[in-house]
């Protein structure tokens, strides 16, 4: 009985979707689209962040030469719709009537989580865009167990299905960074290699410009001068960004017990290096979690803080799973792995793409104790012994995850978009 309602309401769903559909193609033919008008937003419409904040950022500063008249953000979040009008950016709410009719005027609609980053109802007969937010080490899409597998490209099956889906975004470009990065992006997503655009991620333009464009919002500012101020007063910075796992929470520095990580911060103070995180330690009233977050070797990101916002800033990045490592290895720094939980990781949850060793150039501490090892002669001897030990196999994963990001610019990623 349960199965025959799901599937009454299923029907019912897709069969409202494809009438909002057929409405608005029939509108959108009476609205002529045009490339001098471009659409984006990012993370639901809820934040202004990653890939789809930089390549609003990137096309709004090179207009002239891209040929685009207006750049325009489209979001959710009225903290967010505040400060971009005021900077003097184009940007409208996802409901609004001027952003539903710059929905119908722009023939590229970009993203780069979810078709709710903009109002994706209104992308019929546009060249729908996923920027995507990183090549992945830890299973996503397609490599994940019980994953659906979509119909073959342009088969009966497949046009019915995209037909169904909000704004036809079953059917969309996916931009990856290499020839190698649009074969794993590619089957991740279960789109053919016609239907993915090779250029360079506009959230790591920052790392190859002499003159980086990175504005930083006013929800970034207090931390992102923060973290200056400490760079200006001689310290060295630590990013640590442990990656969520799907069946527990992740362990600061891999433990519980919390003298342990007060220890090594307290060592960290010694020598000169802060550590900046992202944790959620709302709720958690326990004195020692209290502690660490008071710690002054410590700075906790807010939430709605941008990792790239701070990337630059980084001179050695600690992680697990998180693709962030594959952006950081642009800025030809040293890494530690700290897989505290690779066995439970790989068997229980999420699982690899990769055997671990092979694509993770540096090395790897798997309890703080080792970790502490690591780092407890200071800054610079670490990294001397990371560029003697990993900077060649670093520097080939990158050359195989980017192939020439120099060359592949804002211009090129546009071009690339607009001639398919």
């Amino acid at each position: 009985m349960k199965f025959m309602y799901d599937k009454i309401r299923f029907i019912i769903r897709k069969s409202g979707v494809l009438l909002i559909n057929c409405i608005i193609f029939c509108l959108s033919l009476l609205i002529p689209k045009t490339n001098k008008i471009v659409v984006i937003g990012g993370w639901f419409g809820e934040r202004f962040a990653d890939n789809s904040k930089h390549f609003f950022l990137n096309a709004h500063a090179n207009k002239k030469a891209l040929n685009i008249n207006k750049v325009v953000w489209i979001t959710r979040d009225k903290n967010i719709y505040k400060e971009l009008k005021k900077n003097k950016f184009i940007v409208y709410m996802a409901w609004s009537l001027l952003g539903i009719w710059y929905h119908f005027r722009a023939k590229n609609h970009i993203i780069d989580q979810s078709p709710f980053d903009i109002n994706p109802f209104f992308s019929i007969r546009s060249r729908r865009v996923n920027l995507w937010h990183g090549f992945p080490l830890k299973r996503i899409g397609t490599y994940m167990k019980n994953s659906k597998i979509k119909p073959k490209y342009k088969s009966i099956k497949w046009y019915l299905r995209k037909i169904s889906v909000v704004g036809c975004w079953y059917d969309c470009y996916v931009l990856t960074t290499s020839e190698f990065s649009s074969k794993i992006i590619g089957r991740a997503f279960d789109v053919s290699e016609e239907r993915t655009i090779i250029s360079g991620y506009p959230r790591n333009y920052i790392a190859l410009s002499d003159d980086p464009l990175n504005y930083i919002p006013h929800n970034e500012h207090y931390h992102y001068e923060m973290v200056r101020s400490f760079k200006e007063s001689g310290y060295r910075i630590i990013g640590y960004f442990p990656t969520f796992r799907d069946k527990k929470e992740t362990l600061i520095f891999g433990t519980d017990q919390y003298n342990e990580i007060l220890s090594f911060l307290d060592l960290c103070e010694n020598l000169k290096i802060k550590v900046i995180g992202k944790f959620h330690f709302a709720g958690k009233n326990d004195r020692c979690i209290k502690e660490i977050d008071a710690h002054k070797a410590f700075l906790n990101l807010p939430s709605d803080n941008d990792l790239y916002t701070f990337i630059e800033q980084i001179d050695l990045l600690i992680t697990d799973y998180s693709s962030i490592y594959f952006d950081f290895l642009l800025y030809n720094k040293p890494i530690i792995f700290f897989p505290y939980d690779l066995k439970y990781y790989i068997e229980e949850d999420r699982g690899m793409i990769f055997k671990y060793d092979e694509y993770t150039p540096g090395p790897k501490a798997y309890d703080l104790k080792e970790l502490t090892d690591l780092l407890k002669d200071g800054y610079e001897k670490f990294e001397g012994y990371y560029r003697d030990s990993y900077s060649k196999t670093a520097g080939s994963l990158k050359i195989s995850i980017f192939d020439n990001p120099e060359a592949m610019g804002i211009e090129h990623l546009w071009n690339n978009i607009i001639t398919k």
